[in-house]
């Protein structure tokens, strides 16, 4: 789980980059790393819809990505074959943890855009 102050995910209800593993995700051999946008943080519906039309484009680009937003609160997701070690794993959803930190501007500008409006 990893956000910014700016996120406003301070109760884990705003905007966060997340993974984990779990014992269904042990069983079913890979796991989740999505971006969200809760229903705690405001204009939640409006970061959905804004921030899914300007990123679109580029998770799109990225190989095993899927959109989901604007619906709900996963604006992406990908799932990561569990690796054959926890090391090999740790490293497998470190790397997409960083490739959506890619958006971290995408997702300030448009914090501030929906915010201001």
């Amino acid at each position: 789980h990893i956000s910014k102050p700016g996120w406003l995910d301070q109760n884990l209800n705003g905007i966060h980059l997340e993974t984990y593993v779990m014992a269904g995700q042990l069983q079913r051999g890979h796991a989740p790393v999505c971006l969200h946008c809760e229903c705690g943080f405001p204009k939640q519906r409006e970061f959905m819809k804004l921030f899914t039309e300007r990123a679109r484009i580029i998770i799109e680009k990225w190989p095993g990505y899927r959109v989901l937003g604007p619906e709900g609160c996963s604006v992406c997701e990908i799932w990561v074959p569990l690796g054959s070690s926890a090391e090999e794993t740790t490293e497998a959803l470190a790397n997409e943890i960083v490739r959506l930190q890619e958006l971290t501007p995408l997702i300030d500008q448009t914090i501030v855009d929906v915010m201001s409006s």
